[in-house]
């Protein structure tokens, strides 16, 4: 890959500001790897980089690091940084850490406190708007943003962390997913029948409508990448099926 040609020089310089410097590098790298221009296995070398955005070498480095950890760059010994790319495999361990960890939550959710409830509807809004203009950068983020509200009813700020870097492998895939939804407004419906039973306190309907919701969002992802030629692993199948079940066992 060239080293200049898919980043170019005054139109992304223009974009950085004396402020924040790293965090707005990796905004500009963020948006190139959500609307698919740096795609799945990209590798990323960071003096070019660094010299085609007109910041230093330690500026690009910390931005490279800020989306490592959001799950969107990985770190290999031979391959240095790339774009995250997501096999069957990885993306059925995500769902199934998002289903233990998100029924759980609403296990939790007793009295949820009135200020995450107004920060749930925000989300629940802001998606909604998001997908009727056909925004999928802003509707993944802030789908999956009402989804990380709601693990806040666990009380626990290292589960908290942990389920923003593991959805954040996800966030590629999600985008094309919507991109390719042939009703994305289907699922707003879910969502906000989800926060109505959360706020009526009708938990066990509200956890099977979610477990039901995570389900088909994990199908719907997989058909994309098998469309996509995504990787297998023998054992992937049974485990897809047997994911799901599982946690409606645990919970019951």
């Amino acid at each position: 890959m060239s080293h200049h040609s898919a980043f170019p020089v005054a139109m992304e310089r223009s974009q950085i500001y004396r402020v924040s410097v790293a965090d707005q590098v990796a905004g500009v790298l963020r948006q190139r790897v959500l609307s698919g221009e740096l795609r799945p296995g990209t590798s990323l070398q960071e003096i070019p980089l660094a010299e085609s955005l007109g910041v230093s070498r330690n500026t690009m480095r910390e931005a490279m690091r800020i989306l490592s950890l959001e799950g969107l760059l990985k770190r290999s010994i031979h391959r240095g940084i790339a774009v995250a790319q997501l096999s069957l495999r990885d993306v059925q361990e995500i769902y199934h850490v998002r289903r233990v960890l998100e029924i759980s939550a609403l296990e939790a959710a007793k009295a949820p406190a009135p200020e995450l409830l107004r920060e749930l509807f925000a989300a629940l809004e802001q998606y909604e708007e998001a997908v009727e203009v056909r925004d999928w950068i802003s509707a993944v983020n802030h789908d999956l943003h009402f989804h990380s509200l709601l693990i806040r009813f666990l009380g626990n700020k290292r589960l908290e962390s942990f389920y923003q870097k593991t959805i954040g492998e996800l966030r590629v895939g999600m985008v094309l997913v919507d991109q390719r939804h042939d009703h994305p407004g289907i699922l707003i419906p879910v969502h906000r029948k989800l926060y109505q039973l959360l706020t009526a306190g009708k938990l066990k309907q509200c956890a099977k409508i979610l477990l039901q919701h995570l389900d088909d969002s994990e199908s719907r992802l997989s058909k994309v990448m098998n469309d996509h030629g995504a990787t297998r692993t023998p054992e992937s199948s049974a485990r897809s099926k047997t994911n799901g079940k599982a946690a409606a066992r645990v919970h019951d």
